[in-house]
């Protein structure tokens, strides 16, 4: 442990450059940060439905859908690196694409920079709750697709 400490401090030179050693050092501390922040760890069925539309995409509302809920989970719940969760935004516009033909272009700069802000933000995912209250719209079109796939 005191070599990982050290190492952290050796490559800490600026406020990012800390930030991202810092980073590296408490993910080698606690590899699953659910279970190291001290809060409660929200059961996996709570976001069964949200690994369901990473699997499957959906017909409409893809960016919406990254803003609220896909790039917050991804970040913020499992804790992937920002590349590794650009990567998973991708995949899931990809089957979109695939499996609805929703396939308009949504640029790279704009995915980088909602998981960017998500992450320094720390916000959590709209629940299904959230997302019917505020845009009945896509929850329509998340229920159609969750709904053939496990019940909500």
């Amino acid at each position: 442990m005191a070599e990982s400490f050290e190492r952290a401090l050796s490559l800490c030179s600026d406020e990012e450059s800390c930030r991202r050693a810092a980073e590296e050092l408490l993910r080698g501390l606690c590899p699953d940060a659910a279970l190291c922040s001290g809060q409660k760890v929200a059961s996996s069925r709570n976001y069964d439905w949200i690994e369901l539309l990473l699997k499957k995409g959906v017909p409409d509302g893809r960016r919406r859908l990254v803003l609220y809920v896909v790039s917050r989970y991804l970040v913020n719940v499992k804790g992937l690196s920002e590349e590794d969760a650009i990567a998973e935004v991708k995949d899931f516009l990809r089957k979109s694409c695939e499996n609805y033909n929703n396939c308009s272009k949504v640029y790279d700069s704009w995915i980088r920079n909602v998981i960017s802000r998500v992450k320094s933000g720390g916000w959590k995912p709209w629940t299904l709750e959230k997302l019917k209250e505020k845009d009945p719209q896509l929850y329509s079109a998340v229920s159609d697709v969750a709904l053939k796939g496990s019940e909500l």
